[in-house]
């Protein structure tokens, strides 16, 4: 089943700040979800189990508009200064670069972290997004998420009407921002480890050891 977007496309714009190396990169990371999805059922209910596959579901959504929003790039983007001071993206992003060049035990060890904080972060997000799921149906028949609107990444309320900057992510309450910005980066940890994008599992043991 083909995963719906949760968001009203946006026209598409360039932002300066994005280089050609994000625009392909973006196209690369989007090609590789849509494969995951199919390929490995992600929808599946009955292979992940209910809360998983929700997870899974979210984790899909959020990160594809995440991506549009940062143009595939979070590497090189620059921040409009009253943005970055009231938002934790361009922190988590700084924190990423940091890691680009590194490889090996670091890079695992800031992917186990982040996957812990996407596991610990789900249970309030999730909560956010109660559905009653009518007899006869199932979670797959509602799989565009959030379900309300408390749960919405929105545009940044600026005062910019610049195009590119009013598409930076604006998100309603920790909550939010805590899921979003830890699927966000565990995407990109996932990558440098030549791991599945959408492996949202421990690889360590509580000892450090693989």
């Amino acid at each position: 089943m083909p995963l719906t977007g949760t968001r009203t496309p946006k026209k598409a714009t360039t932002p300066p700040q994005v280089a050609k190396k994000g625009r392909a990169l973006l196209t690369e990371i989007l090609d590789k979800l849509d494969t995951e999805w199919d390929t490995l059922k992600q929808d599946s209910v009955e292979q992940h189990g209910l809360d998983e596959a929700g997870l899974l579901a979210h984790y899909h959504s959020n990160v594809r508009g995440l991506l549009q929003d940062i143009g595939g790039d979070p590497y090189t983007l620059t921040w409009p200064a009253e943005y970055a001071r009231g938002s934790r993206l361009p922190g988590m992003c700084t924190w990423l670069r940091g890691l680009q060049d590194q490889e090996g035990e670091a890079v695992k060890a800031a992917r186990e972290k982040m996957v812990a904080a996407l596991r610990a972060s789900w249970p309030a997000y999730r909560d956010i997004n109660p559905i009653e799921i009518p007899n006869g149906t199932s979670l797959r028949d509602h799989e565009v998420p959030p379900y309300n609107w408390d749960a919405l990444v929105t545009n940044w309320p600026g005062e910019t009407e610049e195009p590119h900057i009013q598409s930076l992510p604006h998100f309603s309450c920790r909550a939010v921002a805590d899921f979003n910005l830890a699927a966000l980066a565990l995407l990109f940890l996932n990558r440098q480890c030549r791991y599945y994008l959408t492996d949202l599992h421990p690889h360590q043991t509580s000892d450090g050891r693989n």
